[in-house]
């Protein structure tokens, strides 16, 4: 579960676009592919945001939102779980840079549709 002082939604500017970034509030294992969704902002939510994060900089954001949330029952040893954490961190950074690599490639493909 995300701690309550923990924001639950990150507008992250990447070299792509904008992306909403939700935590998924009934998430209790942070390294199971429930912890985020993705979506492209709409001006209201931008607006309400009030600010946008990098996505370099969100790095250090996503190490807090995993470690806030745990590692559900996963028992290792502590080296392994950060490891595991950090592997994690990453691959979210990257599943969100792709998103908003697919969906500027989508919009490109969808205007150059209705000129020709």
């Amino acid at each position: 579960m995300i701690p309550s002082s923990m924001p639950q939604t990150y507008l992250v500017t990447t070299d792509y676009g904008d992306v909403l970034v939700r935590v998924n509030e009934s998430c209790t294992n942070a390294l199971e592919d429930d912890l985020l969704s993705l979506s492209e902002p709409t001006p209201e939510e931008a607006a309400a945001a009030g600010y946008s994060t990098p996505l370099r900089a969100f790095s250090a954001k996503m190490l807090d939102i995993i470690e806030g949330i745990g590692t559900g029952e996963v028992k290792a040893d502590p080296k392994v779980i950060a490891l595991l954490k950090k592997e994690r961190a990453t691959d979210e950074l990257t599943r969100i840079e792709r998103w908003a690599k697919g969906r500027r490639r989508a919009a490109g493909e969808q205007a150059s549709e209705s000129r020709g």
